[in-house]
């Protein structure tokens, strides 16, 4: 016994010297408004110290306290899979939160000044311009449709500039993080890049965001590739502005030239657009290096919602 204390002793001093018995195995990195957990060997968390919530340490490991109830619940431990995540999280949802993820939002300009899509918006009941807000701020309306409707998937149209939108998806996560089971915001957009008659939505990034044909002008290159490629820097200035959602591509095939929304496809022949509508949403979707997580999804994807339906 003697010589096995003996032979423990130096295990244990070069455990405590080195950190192996206790110290905690995550980093954070203060960035502003919000901070940045990362997890070594583990999962890159992003939380903001206004929501309220707790960070949980839970062997060694760091873990958000989204529901606020002080213990590691299973839709807030990154180590399970996706699919049990998301049962535990149902399991804990009211029918109104669930059918708020059904739904909508109206087209939201960023501020939201009036004009274009929809009525003017109010902050702190008065409107934009004498509110003294700034222009990434929350409105009232939008802070009614997040917590009273259970809103999470939001439309942006119109935005000042490419900053003061990030700024305002950073507010809107910031927001939805301390409330009920800090479920998060998926802000969304229509195409943005097309350089045609639709100059709301390419006024919506402030100018500031490269200028394409429609995707039937790339869809006549013949040239998956091509589309591919716009579909990648798409996606970096999506993100960059906080977008997470583009509402594209759209693959009805333009079978009807009287349709008015004839310009937004990839044309008539289905083996086309078919190739054309893989490389937009592999360009969009695919991450790669140490942005990508698994089956080709990352941090730096941007979720392509193909669409219509018939």
């Amino acid at each position: 016994m003697k010589t096995l204390k003996n032979c423990l002793f130096p295990v244990v001093v070069l455990l405590l010297f080195t950190g192996g018995g206790c110290g905690q195995k995550w980093t954070e990195e203060n960035k502003g408004s919000f901070s940045i957990i990362r997890n070594d060997d583990g999962q890159t968390l992003g939380f903001s110290p206004a929501s309220g919530i707790e960070i949980l340490t839970i062997k060694r490991l760091a873990f958000k306290d989204l529901n606020k109830n002080g213990k590691l619940d299973p839709y807030e431990d990154w180590r399970l899979s996706v699919d049990e995540r998301a049962l535990d999280l149902v399991s804990r949802m009211s029918i109104e939160q669930i059918a708020g993820l059904m739904l909508y939002s109206s087209h939201q300009s960023i501020p939201s000044v009036g004009g274009g899509f929809g009525p003017e918006a109010t902050y702190g009941g008065m409107a934009y311009v004498e509110s003294g807000v700034l222009p990434g701020d929350l409105s009232d309306q939008q802070k009614k449709f997040l917590t009273e409707d259970n809103l999470r998937h939001v439309l942006i149209t119109s935005v000042e500039s490419p900053e003061v939108a990030a700024i305002w998806n950073n507010n809107a996560q910031a927001f939805v993080e301390g409330i009920g089971l800090g479920i998060p915001v998926n802000t969304s957009s229509d195409p943005r890049h097309g350089s045609d008659s639709y100059a709301e939505y390419n006024a919506g990034a402030g100018g500031e965001i490269s200028m394409w044909p429609g995707t039937l002008g790339i869809a006549a290159s013949f040239d998956p590739e091509l589309m591919k490629r716009f579909g990648e820097i798409a996606s970096m200035e999506y993100r960059a502005l906080g977008i997470a959602t583009a509402l594209s591509p759209q693959i009805d095939l333009a079978t009807e030239p009287r349709w008015s929304r004839f310009n937004g496809t990839m044309g008539e022949d289905p083996d086309l657009a078919t190739d054309m509508a893989r490389a937009y949403v592999d360009g969009f979707q695919t991450s790669e290096g140490e942005a990508h997580i698994a089956d080709g999804w990352g941090y730096h994807s941007v979720n392509a919602m193909v669409k219509h339906w018939p």
